[in-house]
C-alpha cells in the first residue's frame, strides 16, 4: 500500500511510522510510506496514485482541509484520514470526503482500528479499477466504471463521467488499450463509449442520456454486435 504522511511534528511521523510497521507485520502487509513536512511540498510532487494520505489539519501554510480540497480535484476517491489534536476540527473533514480521522498522540488501538477500515473501503472498491491522465499538469485519477463516453478531437480528449468532464492531451488508441473491450467500443473515430450507458441506438446514433452520438457505416454493425454481446452477458 502506497502511504502519503503529511506532517510537521517529527514525533508523530516517527509514531505513525512505528504503527505502520507493527501493524504491517501483525497483518502480514507493507507499506510504501512517502512523509511530507508540509502541504505545499505534497501539492508539488502530487500524483494520483496513493492508496491513503494522512493529512494533518493545522499546519504552516497550506492548512490540511485546504490540502484536501485541492487534491479532491486530482483524486475524488483515495482515502484520506485526518490527523489533528482537536477533534471538531476533523469532523468537518467530511466534507471533503475524508473516510476517518484520528486524535494526536495516535495511540496504537486507534490506529489499527482506522487501517482497518481503511483496507475494508478498498477491498471493497477494488473492482471499482480506474486509469490516469494528465490534465491541466496535474495527474488525474478517473474510475473507468464512470465513464459515460470518450471524445477525441484533434488529440484533445474529453472524458465524459459521473463526475463531469476532464480534458487530457493524448491517443484514443492508447486510451482504449487500458479499457476492458468487451465494454468500450468505438462507434466512429471520434467516441469510445461505455456500453454500460447505451440507452438506444436510433438509425444513425447512439443514445446516451441526453446526448446523440452518431454511429459510422464502416463500425455500425460491429458496434451493434459488441452492444448485443454485452446485453446478453448481463442477463
Amino acid at each position: 500500500m502506497r502511504v502519503a504522511i503529511v506532517e510537521d511534528e517529527a514525533e508523530s511521523v516517527d509514531v505513525m511510522k512505528n504503527h505502520f510497521e507493527t501493524y504491517g507485520k501483525t497483518h502480514g502487509c507493507t507499506f510504501g510510506i512517502n512523509t511530507f513536512r508540509n502541504v505545499d511540498d505534497f501539492i508539488k510532487n502530487f500524483r494520483a496514485d496513493y492508496d491513503l494520505i494522512l493529512l494533518d489539519i493545522k499546519m504552516p501554510g497550506i492548512d490540511g482541509m485546504s490540502g484536501a480540497r485541492i487534491i479532491r480535484k486530482s483524486d475524488p476517491y483515495v482515502p484520506i484520514v485526518f490527523v489533528t489534536s482537536m477533534s471538531h476540527y476533523a469532523v468537518k473533514g467530511y466534507a471533503v470526503g475524508a473516510l476517518d480521522f484520528i486524535i494526536k498522540p495516535v495511540g496504537a488501538f486507534n490506529f489499527n482500528t482506522m487501517l482497518d477500515k481503511v483496507i475494508r473501503y478498498r477491498a471493497t472498491s477494488q473492482e471499482e479499477k480506474s486509469i490516469s491522465v494528465t490534465s491541466a499538469g496535474a495527474i488525474r485519477r478517473i474510475f473507468i466504471s464512470h465513464i459515460f463516453y470518450i471524445e477525441v478531437y484533434r488529440h484533445k480528449l474529453t472524458f465524459y463521467t459521473s463526475e463531469g468532464e476532464t480534458e487530457a492531451w493524448g491517443s484514443l488508441t492508447d486510451i482504449e488499450a487500458q479499457l476492458p473491450s468487451d465494454s468500450f467500443v468505438r462507434c466512429n473515430n471520434s467516441y469510445l463509449i461505455n456500453l454500460k450507458y447505451v440507452d438506444g441506438i436510433e438509425k444513425e446514433e447512439v443514445i446516451i442520456g441526453s446526448k446523440r452520438l452518431p454511429i459510422s457505416h464502416l463500425k455500425r454493425k460491429d458496434f451493434i454486435g459488441a452492444l448485443a454481446g454485452y446485453l446478453g452477458s448481463r442477463r
